[in-house]
């Protein structure tokens, strides 16, 4: 494969595996500013991994293109995801960890989000304090499906669902 090939490969393979952590964030049907943070950290993580100068403006263009019309573009990217997670089965864990690291970044409420992250759980006296919304829970319990999680890699399936439960405040 030839240097442009193979970086292009590379590129290709950091937007994959973000691609889920994507859908997550915008579950609720708004990514907020905690959530394009984490975004972007996972994606300064998988640059850094595999050597990959792609800046977040570029990731934030192809993000945007591909979350415009995600339902078009979701078997896709499942597909070619379930085949690289057959191949490196490794980053099973890491999907988990991505898919709860975006659900956890924000409650979906600014003003929540402030008081969790200051530790004023005593301004939301008698609320429930879970970080991850319904519509996030339910997004990741459909990638869990989607991804073959149970069947492929029972151990980061259990270890997501304990990340999971650790979202209660």
């Amino acid at each position: 494969m030839s240097g442009g090939r193979a970086w292009k490969a590379q590129v290709f393979e950091v937007i994959l595996r973000t691609f889920p952590a994507v859908l997550v964030a915008q579950a609720d049907g708004f990514t907020d500013t905690s959530e394009v943070q984490r975004l972007e950290e996972i994606v300064a993580f998988l640059c850094k991994q595999e050597k990959v100068p792609l800046d977040a403006w570029d990731w934030r263009a192809e993000m945007r293109y591909l979350a415009i019309d995600s339902p078009f573009w979701r078997e896709r990217f499942m597909a070619a995801l379930r085949e690289l997670l057959q191949t490196r089965p490794e980053l099973y864990r890491e999907q988990a960890e991505f898919l709860f690291a975006v659900a956890a970044a924000s409650t979906g409420d600014i003003t929540r989000n402030l008081l969790l992250r200051l530790r004023r759980h005593e301004n939301l006296a008698g609320e429930s304090f879970e970080l991850i919304s319904a519509s996030e829970k339910a997004e990741i319990e459909r990638l869990i499906a989607e991804l073959g999680f149970a069947d492929k890699a029972p151990e980061a399936l259990s270890y997501l669902r304990q990340l999971l439960a650790q979202a209660h405040g």
